[in-house]
Formats: structure tokens, sequence, C-alpha cells
């Protein structure tokens, strides 16, 4: 059959699917009663309680790090970053340790030199 036919096909199964499109079922009024009677049930037990507004501003960014495991992560870094701010090494430097600051720092020439300039 060419394509530019325009007659449509009522073998096979166009022929059924014509008449399930012609009989339209409703649904019974006993269906519908059910149907409204178990609606109104529900929504009588459903908690009307208002949602609350917003999260506080601490609470966000809790949730926006990642959670807990984000904070843990984040307090631990940040005492590590403290306790290696203010425990700076003793140990005596030798000459070469000595030039490498002096090449970073230069303002701490006067200091590691030891003497009166």
């Amino acid at each position: 059959m060419p394509m530019t036919d325009n007659e449509p096909d009522r073998t096979g199964l166009n022929v059924y699917l014509d008449a399930a499109r012609a009989r339209r079922a409703a649904p019974s009024s006993d269906l519908l009663a059910r149907i409204m009677a178990d609606a109104q049930a529900v929504q009588a037990a459903a908690d009307l309680r208002p949602a609350p507004l917003r999260a506080g501003l601490a609470e966000q960014f809790y949730r926006l790090l990642g959670g807990w495991p984000a904070f843990a992560g984040l307090a631990t870094a940040a005492a590590t970053g403290v306790w290696l701010g203010t425990n700076l090494p003793v140990a005596p430097l030798s000459a070469g340790e000595v030039g490498y600051l002096v090449d970073i720092a230069p303002e701490l020439a006067f200091d590691l030199a030891g003497g009166d300039f």
C-alpha cells in the first residue's frame, strides 16, 4: 500500500482500537463516593501544623558544607593550623637553614645572624 493512501486500514488491530476509543467508560457513582470518603478520612487524619519557616544562618551554613563529617574535617584543619602557627620549632638552625630562611624572609636576616649590625 503506498504511503499517500488516505484511506485508513480497517483490518487487524485498528478495528479493536477504534472500538475501544468509541466506548468511554465512566466511573460508577459508588466508586466516586468511596474515593471521596477515603480522601476525607486521610485529610482529617493529616497533621495540619505549619512547616518551620526557614533554617537559621548557622544551619544553612552547616548544610552548605555537608554536615558533621565536613565540619569535623574543617575543625581538625583549623586546630592543626592554630597549633602549627603558635608552636614554632625551636631546634637549632644550621648555616644552610639560616640562608634558606633569609632568602624566604629577608626581614629575618638581622635576627638570625645574631650580631649587632
